[in-house]
């Protein structure tokens, strides 16, 4: 499993079979994640910041885009969806700050993407999310936890490996100093794809951190 950053919250996951786009965004909001491929795209809500499907590439046909809570099986990959709440803002109506956290299961790892996170995680999502190898989580997002929030609901999850997104990587590195403090880990030296082959048979955390591609 390759796992890289394209900025923002936009990740994506490659299997041997499958290519998972999550939560990429329109170009209208600035930068450029190039033109990624995918069989699967999944959006944590309906935001330029999170559905830019049009500028995700179909291949082997259209891909499936996802947008709301179930269970899905598509090529491979096992994916469940729950619902979740962006940071609260006055005035906001509760619909518009619905979201969705997913979780991933593919070639013996499971993966968690955090991009609609903006609450500590209830007890339904601590069910789904508690047994994950790999989570994904934005730590400078206006619409999700902060760097130290979102590192107490890491310490919840307590999972193998943590990579943060959704931050300035060219910024003064304040967010991701502040992550790294509050989860008591080092930061591993930048690369541009993660690369598992399997769930490991270590216990030991790691802070694994990607350079975006945008």
């Amino acid at each position: 499993m390759d796992i890289t950053w394209l900025g923002h919250a936009a990740t994506r996951i490659r299997t041997r079979a499958a290519a998972v786009v999550m939560d990429p965004y329109d170009r209208s909001i600035g930068g450029t994640m190039g033109r990624p491929d995918a069989h699967i795209i999944t959006i944590s809500h309906q935001d330029p910041m999170r559905n830019g499907v049009a500028g995700v590439a179909p291949t082997d046909g259209a891909p499936m885009v996802l947008d709301g809570p179930g269970e899905y099986e598509i090529r491979g990959v096992l994916i469940e969806a729950v619902r979740a709440s962006l940071r609260p803002v006055e005035g906001a109506s509760p619909e518009s700050l619905r979201s969705v956290l997913w979780h991933f299961e593919a070639e013996d790892l499971r993966v968690a993407h955090l991009g609609g996170l903006g609450t500590q995680p209830t007890a339904a999502q601590l069910d789904l999310l508690s047994n994950v190898d790999i989570v994904i989580v934005p730590i400078g997002l206006a619409d999700t936890l902060g760097p130290v929030e979102a590192a107490k609901a890491i310490r919840a999850l307590e999972p193998t490996i943590t990579i943060p997104v959704g931050y300035d990587p060219a910024g003064d590195g304040a967010d991701l100093k502040a992550f790294a403090d509050a989860l008591a880990l080092k930061p591993e030296e930048p690369v541009l794809r993660f690369t598992i082959a399997r769930r490991s048979a270590s216990e030991e955390r790691r802070l694994v951190i990607l350079e975006a591609r945008a």
